[in-house]
Order: C-alpha cells, then sequence, then structure tokens
C-alpha cells in the first residue's frame, strides 16, 4: 500500500518539530541523572553496602546459602503505601527466592508476601536470634505452605531492618530484607 504525505516545510514547522523532539528527548532523560540508582525499570535503588546487615545477610554462606537474586541493590519503595513481594519467585534454582527480594519501605508501610506456587512449600521468617542478629523485626507467616492461593501481611511500624527467610530453602538462599525509614 502507497501512503502519500503532505510535507509543509516551512520553518515555523521545522522550529516546533525540534522544539517537541528536545521536550520528548528531556523528559525520556529524566531519571536518568542524580546520585541515585535505578534498577532498569524506574525504580530508584540503594546500594546494598549502605546497610551492611542487609548486604551481609543476602549474601552470606554461613548462614544458609546466598540469594543469587540480590544484586547488591536494595529496591527503594519509600513512596509506596502498600508493597507486594512474590513468595517463589525465580532464583537460586528456580522459584526459591523473594522477589523483589531486597526493598526499602516508609515506616507505617505494609508488606504482602503472595505466594506464586513455584518453588514448592514456602513461608516467611524472621527471627533474629537464628539469623545473624541483626534483625530489628521478628515475624512468621507460620508453617510452608504450596500454593498459588496463600498470602501474609505484615506492617513495619517503626524504623529498621528486617531479615527473613524461607525455612525449608534457606539453605539454597531463599533470604529477604526490608529496610524501613
Amino acid at each position: 500500500m502507497k501512503r502519500s504525505v503532505s510535507v509543509d516545510s516551512n520553518r515555523r514547522t521545522v522550529l516546533k518539530s525540534l522544539g517537541t523532539v528536545s521536550t520528548v528527548g528531556l523528559i525520556g532523560l529524566a531519571g536518568c541523572s542524580g546520585n541515585g540508582g535505578g534498577n532498569g525499570d524506574g525504580v530508584e535503588t540503594i546500594p546494598g553496602n549502605d546497610y551492611p546487615a542487609v548486604d551481609e545477610w543476602m549474601t552470606e554462606t554461613e548462614i544458609g546459602g546466598a540469594d543469587d537474586s540480590y544484586e547488591g541493590e536494595i529496591l527503594d519503595l519509600r513512596e509506596e503505601g502498600d508493597v507486594t513481594i512474590d513468595v517463589g519467585a525465580e532464583g537460586n534454582g528456580d522459584g526459591f527466592a523473594y522477589g523483589p527480594s531486597a526493598v526499602a519501605i516508609s515506616a507505617g508501610s505494609e508488606i504482602r508476601w503472595e505466594w506464586t506456587g513455584e518453588g514448592g512449600q514456602h513461608n516467611v521468617q524472621a527471627e533474629p536470634d537464628g539469623q545473624i542478629g541483626e534483625s530489628d523485626y521478628e515475624f512468621s507467616s507460620g508453617d510452608s505452605v504450596a500454593g498459588a492461593d496463600n498470602e501474609y501481611s505484615h506492617t513495619f511500624d517503626e524504623s529498621g531492618v528486617a531479615l527473613y527467610h524461607c525455612v525449608p530453602h534457606l539453605s539454597l538462599g531463599m533470604k529477604g530484607s526490608v529496610v524501613v525509614d
């Protein structure tokens, strides 16, 4: 199919077009500068080494395996009211990760962990004494369960760090971290 296009190449049209292209280009570059990192999805990140307990927990091998889905960055979700984390996300041998595995939230935010149905039975457990002694929170979803129709929620009311894991898959590196600011 041949298409004919009428071209109006006067000076005003050319300048108007260049202005539009420049504006679109500047909007497209917004967020590409500054000190914060990004994950490629437009979500800012915080370097994991800003929170040594998080970095140690996610990469520590003396207590469970290292989480291979953790890339040394914490997703900055402090502007979100509620956050959802997948349980049984891809990672650590397939279906044995939390997704995302490390997040930062604001005090008063709720996190809802939702099972994907992948990787068998899972749970969510924070027990400071049984981890690296650096977690400010203690909580548990209870016994491990399988299936995509399970969820667990916890509201984080105070600033601190929560380190958690899946009991049956700790040795595979199924760990998570929450920074509460």
